[in-house]
C-alpha cells in the first residue's frame, strides 16, 4: 500500500513526465500531492502527471519508485485503473471552445451587509461573474449592481438550504455558468489572487471541474463546483452541513491558498463543510 512514481520518459511540453498513482486510494494519492505541491490541474482521472525535475522530491518524501510496467499492474489491481476510452475529454484553456463562465455563489444568511459587501467585491474581482448572494428572509445588503440576490421565503436558514437554494438559482443563469464558486462570509477573507487561483481549475475540466481552498493541508472555502456535480452536492447537503460529505467521497483536490490569507485572518481556523 503506497504512492508510486514511474521513470520519466513520457515527452510532452519539451520536458520528460512520470506518473504519481496510489495503489489504495485516491484520497491518499490527492493527500500526498497536496503535501508535496503537485499541481490539483495535472491530475487526470486516476493519476497526476509530474515532470521530470520534481520526481526525486517525490521519492524523498515517500514515494516509491518503480517501473511504469509494475505501477500499471498494481494500479490495475488496486480497482482505481480508469481505461483511456473512459476518461472525460480534455482540453486547455487555448482549445476551450468558449472560455469557461464561473459565477459566484455567496451564502450569506443573516450576515452583516458590510461583509456580503466586502465577499461580492472579492469574488467579482477574482473573475466570478454574476455573484448570486443567498440571504435569509427580511436581509438586504448593499449589493453591487452586477450581484444578484435571492432572498429566502423562511428561515433563519440552515447551511444546506442556502447551498441547495443557490445551486437550484444557478441553474436558471442565462447566459448559463460551467461552474460555480462557493463562498461563506464567516470564514477568513480571502483576497481575489487567492479566489482566482481556485477559480482557475475550471479551465479543460469546464462543467466537471471540482476543487477547494486548502490552508496547509486543511479543506476550506471557497469551494469549486462544476455543473455535473450540482445535484450530488445539493443531495448530500444536511442540516448545517454543505457539499462537504460529498467533496470527501470525490477526493475533492485541494488548492493551497495558506499563503493568500492576510495577516489578521493568518492562523485562523478553517471549516470544512
Amino acid at each position: 500500500m503506497a504512492v508510486l512514481v514511474d521513470p520519466p520518459r513520457w515527452p510532452a511540453h519539451g520536458r520528460l513526465w512520470s506518473h504519481l498513482v496510489s495503489d489504495t486510494s485516491l484520497e491518499e494519492l490527492h493527500a500526498f500531492a497536496r503535501r508535496n505541491r503537485v499541481s490539483p490541474r495535472s491530475f487526470d482521472a486516476d493519476h497526476y502527471d509530474v515532470p521530470d525535475a520534481l520526481v526525486p522530491d517525490l521519492v524523498a518524501a515517500g514515494a516509491q519508485p518503480v517501473s511504469a510496467r509494475e505501477l500499471l499492474a498494481r494500479l490495475v489491481a488496486s480497482g482505481l485503473r480508469v481505461r483511456q476510452k473512459d476518461k472525460p475529454p480534455k482540453t486547455s484553456p487555448d482549445t476551450e471552445p468558449h472560455p469557461p463562465r464561473v459565477a459566484g455563489l455567496l451564502l450569506a444568511g443573516g450576515a452583516p451587509a458590510p461583509v456580503v459587501a466586502e465577499r461580492v467585491a472579492a469574488l467579482e474581482a477574482g473573475g466570478c461573474a454574476p455573484v448570486l448572494v443567498v440571504l435569509d428572509p427580511g436581509r438586504r445588503a448593499d449589493l453591487p449592481a452586477s450581484a444578484l440576490a435571492l432572498v429566502l421565503e423562511h428561515g433563519p436558514s440552515r447551511l444546506s438550504t442556502r447551498l441547495q437554494a443557490g445551486l437550484r438559482a444557478a441553474t436558471t443563469l442565462e447566459p448559463g455558468v460551467d461552474a460555480v464558486l462557493v463562498a461563506l462570509p464567516d470564514l477568513p477573507p480571502l483576497g481575489a489572487a487567492g479566489i482566482r487561483r481556485v477559480r482557475d481549475e475550471v479551465h479543460g475540466r469546464g462543467v466537471r471541474a471540482l476543487a477547494r481552498a486548502g490552508y496547509d493541508g486543511a479543506p476550506g472555502h471557497p469551494v469549486l463546483l462544476g455543473r455535473e456535480h450540482w445535484s450530488a452536492a445539493a443531495a448530500a447537503a444536511s442540516g448545517d452541513r454543505g457539499a462537504g460529505p460529498y467533496l470527501r467521497r470525490a477526493g475533492t483536490p485541494l488548492v493551497e491558498c495558506a499563503d493568500q490569507l492576510g495577516a489578521v485572518a493568518a492562523g485562523a481556523p478553517t471549516l470544512e463543510r
